[in-house]
C-alpha cells in the first residue's frame, strides 16, 4: 500500500469519527426542526446531508467521469498500441522474407498489414514490387495503380508503375510516366535522367547524353568535400571529349581547343585529350608541334598509346627514317627505356626491315617474362624471314602466355577454362555446367551428338 492511500484511509477514518462524535454532541440540535416554508420543514440533520449532497455529488461525477474518460483512452492507446505493433512486426517480417527471396511468405505478411492498415503506403509499395519480382506484374500493377490514387504525387510510386509498365513490355507508358517525373516534380527524376544518359551513351548521340549529364549534374550538385562523384565527373569529361571531337571534325579549331583546355585543365593525365591536341596541330599543319605534344604526353603518362600515334604519323607521311630518329630520341630522353625500344622494333617490322627488328627485340629477351605481343612479333618476323622452327617456337610461347593451352573444357555459365572435366565450376560454383569446348569449330550441339543438359547453380535467383 502507498503512503498516500494509507495516509488517505487514516484521515477518512478520523474524519468518520469526528462526525460521530460531534453528531453525539448535538444530537439534539440535530433533531430540531429547520423551516423550508412558513408551513413546513425537516430535521436539522437532514438539512445538513442534502446541503453536502449538493456540493459534494457534482464534483465526485465530474471527477469519476474524467477517471472513466482516462481509463478508456488508455485502454484504446493500450490497444492501438499493441495493433501497431503487431503490424510493424508483419512488415519487418515481410520485408525480411523480400530480401531472402522468398516471395510467397512475404505477400502473406503484408496481406495481413493491409487487412488492419489497407491505404499503408510502404505495405502497398512493397507488396507491388514483391508481386512483379515474382512473375505477376499484371496484378503489381494493380496494386501500384490503386496506391496512386491514394498518394498521387509519390515519385517512388511513378517509379514502380513504370516498371510494371515496361515488365508487361508497355514502353510507350512507362516513358510517360517517367515524363511526368521530369514535368511535374521538380528537384526529382535524377533515376530517369541517368538511365536516358546511358541510353544515349550506348547509342553514340553525344549532344544528346552530354544535355541529360547537364541536368543529371544540376541535380546530383556537388558532395559535401565540394566534388562531384567519380563515375559523373568521369562521364561529363567523356562527353566533353566527344564533343571536342566533333567540333573538330567540323573545322571549329577555335572551340575545339577551348573544348581540350578545358578538359586538361580538370584532368591532365587524359590520354584521348592529349591526342587529340596533337591530331589538331597535325591538322593545322604543324607536324613538328603535333610530335612534340605527343612526345611530352608520353613523358607525363608513361602511355605506349603515345608511341603508337608517333609511329603511325610518320608512316601515313612516307617518312620511316623520322619515325625511326624520333624512336631512338625518346629511348635515349627515358629512364626505362624497355617499352620505346620494343616499339622501336615493332616499327622496324612494319617498315618490313626484318634484321634490325629481330635484333632489337631480342635483346629485350631478358627484361620481358611473360608478353604474348612479344612472342607474337617474334613469330611474324621469323616467319616473314623463312625461319620456320623459331617461327612456331615463338608461336607456342604466345599460345602458352596468353593461357590457351590445355583448356579443352569451358563452363556454360560463366565460360571459365579448365584443361580437364569437372563436376562444378570453381568460379560460378555451377553443377553440370563444364563441357568440351567447341567454340572454335563450327558444330553445334546436334553436329557432335550432344544434347543441351541443366545447369545447376546455387547462384541462381530470381529477378
Amino acid at each position: 500500500m502507498r503512503f498516500r492511500t494509507f495516509a488517505g484511509v487514516i484521515l477518512a477514518l478520523a474524519a468518520i469519527v469526528s462526525v460521530s462524535y460531534l453528531a453525539h454532541l448535538n444530537f439534539d440540535l440535530l433533531q430540531r426542526d429547520f423551516a423550508i416554508s412558513p408551513t413546513s420543514g425537516m430535521p436539522v440533520y437532514s438539512a445538513l446531508l442534502i446541503a453536502f449532497l449538493l456540493g459534494f455529488l457534482p464534483t465526485v461525477g465530474v471527477l469519476l467521469t474524467q477517471t472513466l474518460r482516462r481509463d478508456l483512452a488508455e485502454r484504446r492507446a493500450r490497444r492501438r498500441s499493441r495493433q501497431e505493433k503487431s503490424v510493424e512486426s508483419s512488415f519487418r517480417r515481410a520485408a525480411d522474407y523480400r530480401a531472402d527471396g522468398q516471395w510467397g511468405r512475404a505477400l502473406d505478411e503484408l496481406d495481413s498489414v493491409l487487412a488492419d492498415q489497407p491505404e499503408d503506403f510502404s505495405a502497398l509499395l512493397l507488396q507491388g514490387e514483391i508481386l512483379r519480382r515474382s512473375g505477376r506484374p499484371d496484378e503489381a500493377l494493380e496494386v501500384h495503380r490503386r496506391a496512386s490514387v491514394l498518394y498521387p504525387r509519390s515519385v517512388a510510386l511513378l517509379y514502380e508503375l513504370a516498371e510494371d509498365y515496361r515488365s508487361l513490355n508497355d514502353l510507350d507508358v512507362a516513358e510517360e510516366i517517367e515524363e511526368r517525373v521530369l514535368r511535374d516534380f521538380s528537384g526529382l527524376g535524377l533515376h530517369v535522367l541517368q538511365s536516358r544518359r546511358d541510353r544515349s551513351l550506348e547509342a553514340g548521340e553525344w549532344d544528346d547524353a552530354g544535355r541529360l549529364q547537364e541536368r543529371v549534374f544540376m541535380l546530383r550538385g556537388e558532395a559535401v568535400d565540394g566534388t562531384v562523384e567519380d563515375g559523373d565527373g568521369a562521364i561529363r569529361i567523356g562527353l566533353a571529349y566527344q564533343r571536342a571531337v566533333g567540333e573538330l571534325d567540323n573545322d571549329r579549331f577555335d572551340e575545339a581547343e577551348r573544348t581540350l583546355k578545358e578538359i586538361l585543365d580538370s584532368e591532365p593525365r587524359f590520354v584521348p585529350g592529349l591526342i587529340l591536341r596533337g591530331e589538331m596541330e597535325a591538322l593545322k599543319g604543324r607536324s613538328g608541334n603535333a610530335v612534340s605534344r605527343w612526345r611530352k604526353g608520353f613523358e607525363e603518362t608513361g602511355s605506349p598509346v603515345f608511341l603508337q600515334r608517333i609511329e603511325d604519323h610518320f608512316i601515313e607521311r612516307g617518312q620511316p627514317i623520322e619515325a625511326i630518329d624520333t624512336m631512338h630520341q625518346i629511348i635515349n630522353a627515358c629512364d626505362s627505356t624497355l617499352v620505346p625500344r620494343f616499339f622501336l622494333g615493332r616499327l622496324f617490322y612494319r617498315l618490313e626491315m626484318h634484321d634490325e627488328a629481330l635484333r632489337t627485340l631480342e635483346d629485350l629477351t631478358e627484361e620481358i617474362t611473360v608478353s604474348p605481343t612479344y612472342h607474337l612479333l617474334l613469330a611474324r618476323i621469323h616467319h616473314r624471314r623463312g625461319e620456320m622452327a623459331a617461327a612456331a617456337e615463338s608461336y607456342l610461347m604466345c599460345v602458352k602466355e596468353a593461357g590457351l593451352l590445355g583448356t579443352g573444357f569451358v563452363c556454360r555459365a560463366c565460360r571459365r577454362r579448365y584443361p580437364d572435366w569437372r563436376d562444378r565450376c570453381d568460379d560460378c560454383g555451377s553443377w553440370n555446367s563444364v563441357e568440351l569446348n567447341f567454340e572454335l569449330e563450327k558444330f553445334s550441339a546436334e553436329d557432335l551428338g550432344l544434347r543441351q543438359a541443366p545447369v545447376r547453380s546455387h547462384f541462381e535467383r530470381p529477378d
